[in-house]
């Protein structure tokens, strides 16, 4: 598609844009021809005396490293080959358009240096892919990068800021060009090549070597060419660009993914780049004087290019050791990027989470909860009597003590639950998933592991303990200061235990009486806890399911009328109150009388756990054989089919004593 852009239609039209002469484009049609006559190639070549030295000369090169002297084109000609001819008439036509304005000498000596390198990678690609065409490959990525030569000479004012901007913030140019011009030196590159009437090839090949590795997969004629480029011009990035980093990464996609090329290859064929990339450079930067003009540097570049090959095999060692070291400097930085973002995270001291940390969980988890309308517990855990430890013992002493605090609650929380250093000698724990009960156990857990720690100064034993104070409630919909309260809760809560003498944990529920007996109703009727009261599965096991064994998000509301519990009719005036009130579904269900507090209770598990996806995991992981498990479903569906049926027989709803649930009823 041709760009709409003015600025695009003012470039395409300019007369300053590079132009192929007439003996390239000759030669271009020749060399395409099956037909042509050797005799009418080497005619057309005569036809530009300078053209005709220049080529003699390359021929005489160490390049080439014929046997003899080639004093004709006539001899040239079946020596060197029409492409690599056509390939040499077009690197010294486009050489004649060198740029001499002051403000762009240096853009242009990297453009041509930077083609270079992508034309040696390419031949090196048509090496290893076994192609005859290195040539074709070399004259392609030569030309590939033509648009920015055309946007230097036409558009030099608007340009430079995109290159100089390229350079310092490592962005790739063509993305940068796309941004604000709306198109890019591939778009220009694309459509000078198509008027040139170049082989469709190397103009598809221009146009996708910056393409994606799913683009470059899609493509089907012209692929390999196309997939070289886009090789070649990664290389050129990761050589003459200042970020080689992404460059690199792409280079390691593209390898594995077109050439077979390992990590270990790779390098082999970076250096093989490198050591040409580099010597034609160091040729080309000696002083401006020396560069006569860009015509000069397109030149010598282009005579270089053949002694670079005599100095491979012994440039590639010096290469492989500078890729290592930038391989090392690399895992290196990544090293110390890890390392940074946990310094970030962390308190540096204890090496648990910090309270910035603890925040954006808390934040996250409060709306996962709300989600799945599962109970979330915060815990403070307060060092008793620290200003004491600091004074009696000194304040090395007491950084043992709250490291000590540390490890110990981190091998007392399971793998999902959060721990952070809140600040001074408070710690908080954040966890999910629980009941009262199960706090209370937990906190106590906690308090009773530090206070058994042998914490020794010197002979002494230093008695260690804590205050605990925790808070476990549901969130809801729209409560924007549940966040705050939850944490208030949980900190009035430890200094409760130390009001009543410390070394000890106090529980805080701010869960309604319904919410309480809605989710102690919940467990009841979901699998894991049937299995687990069973003993078919220990609690690891249960937790492990109640995190796996999730459904896709489905509203209590849809799920009653699929069992035909409410109609659509009750579902809509649920609805209608909850959205004045602000409540629960299933509570406003259930103070309208439409639904019991187990058939809440029954709803709100199938929506927290599938008992059917629950049984496959168990299977899937060899907990029980598969004939068992669909046993163990059609048990347990009945049972909670009679547990809830239970209620509606009754007519009304009691609170089950704490030993009733599925099975008991």
């Amino acid at each position: 598609m041709t760009p709409t852009s003015p600025l695009f239609t003012r470039l395409m039209k300019s007369p300053k844009l590079p132009s192929v002469p007439a003996v390239a484009v000759r030669l271009l049609e020749q060399t395409r021809d099956p037909d042509t006559n050797p005799k009418d190639i080497a005619n057309t070549i005569k036809m530009d005396p300078g053209l005709a030295v220049k080529i003699l000369k390359s021929a005489n090169s160490s390049y080439f490293s014929f046997k003899s002297e080639v004093r004709t084109i006539e001899q040239a000609l079946p020596l060197i080959g029409g492409t690599a001819i056509t390939s040499l008439a077009l690197s010294f036509s486009l050489a004649n358009e060198a740029i001499t304005d002051e403000r762009v000498a240096k853009h242009y000596q990297r453009y041509w240096l930077q083609s270079i390198v992508q034309a040696s990678a390419a031949e090196c690609l048509a090496k290893c892919l076994g192609s005859m065409h290195g040539s074709e490959f070399f004259m392609t990525c030569l030309l590939i990068d033509l648009g920015q030569l055309a946007l230097l000479k036409v558009l030099r004012n608007e340009y430079l800021p995109f290159l100089d901007s390229a350079e310092q913030c490592g962005r790739l140019l063509h993305e940068l060009e796309g941004e604000t011009l709306k198109f890019s030196h591939v778009d220009v590159g694309y459509h000078l090549m198509t008027e040139w009437k170049l082989p469709a090839a190397m103009v598809q090949a221009t146009q996708f070597h910056h393409g994606s590795i799913e683009e470059l997969d899609a493509l089907t004629d012209g692929a390999p060419l196309a997939r070289a480029a886009a090789m070649a011009a990664t290389v050129g990035d990761y050589f003459c660009g200042s970020h080689p980093g992404p460059a690199l990464l792409r280079l390691r996609e593209l390898g594995e993914r077109f050439f077979k090329l390992d990590q270990r290859a790779l390098s082999t064929f970076l250096n093989q780049v490198d050591q040409r990339a580099k010597a034609v450079g160091e040729l080309l930067s000696t002083s401006t004087a020396e560069l006569a003009s860009a015509d000069d540097l397109m030149a010598q570049a282009c005579d270089q290019l053949a002694e670079l090959s005599v100095q491979q095999e012994a440039e590639r060692r010096e290469s492989a050791a500078r890729q290592h070291q930038m391989e090392s400097e690399k895992q290196k930085l990544e090293t110390q990027n890890e390392q940074l973002k946990q310094q970030v995270l962390r308190d540096p001291l204890t090496g648990v989470y910090n309270r910035r940390f603890f925040d954006e969980v808390l934040t996250n988890d409060i709306r996962r909860s709300c989600r799945e309308k599962e109970a979330l517990a915060v815990l403070f855990i307060d060092a008793d009597h620290f200003k004491k430890i600091n004074d009696n013992y000194g304040h090395k002493f007491g950084d043992q003590v709250l490291m000590k605090i540390a490890s110990t609650l981190q091998d007392n929380v399971r793998g999902s639950d959060t721990v952070a250093r809140y600040g001074g000698e408070e710690f908080v724990i954040l966890t999910g998933h629980v009941t009262e009960q199960g706090i209370k156990i937990f906190a106590e857990r906690i308090r009773a592991a530090i206070e058994a720690e042998n914490m020794m100064f010197g002979s002494e034993r230093v008695v260690i303990t804590v205050s605990i104070g925790a808070a476990i409630a549901v969130p809801t919909e729209g409560d924007e200061n549940f966040f705050a309260r939850l944490v208030e809760t949980a900190d009035a809560a430890m200094y409760e235990s130390k009001r009543r003498g410390r070394n000890r944990a106090t529980i805080h529920s701010l869960t309604s009486d319904f919410e309480r007996d809605l989710a102690h109703m919940s467990g009841q009727c979901r699998l894991s806890h049937w299995l687990l009261e069973r003993k078919i599965i220990d609690s690891a096991l249960m937790y492990d399911l109640a995190q796996k064994a999730r459904p896709g998000a489905t509203l209590v509301g849809e799920l009653a009328v699929d069992k035909q519990w409410l109609t659509r009719e009750d579902q809509k005036r649920i609805l209608e109150v909850q959205e004045q009130s602000g409540e629960r579904f299933g509570s406003i269900a259930n103070q309208l009388k439409l639904l019991t507090e187990r058939q809440v209770g029954c709803l709100l598990a199938e929506q927290a756990e599938s008992a059917e996806l629950a049984i496959q995991i168990l299977v899937k992981q060899g907990a029980v054989e598969a004939a068992e498990g669909e046993t163990l479903l059609d048990c347990f569906l009945a049972e909670r089919t009679e547990f809830v049926a239970a209620s509606l027989k009754r007519g009304s709803e009691a609170v089950p004593a704490a030993h009733e649930s599925i099975g008991t009823v």
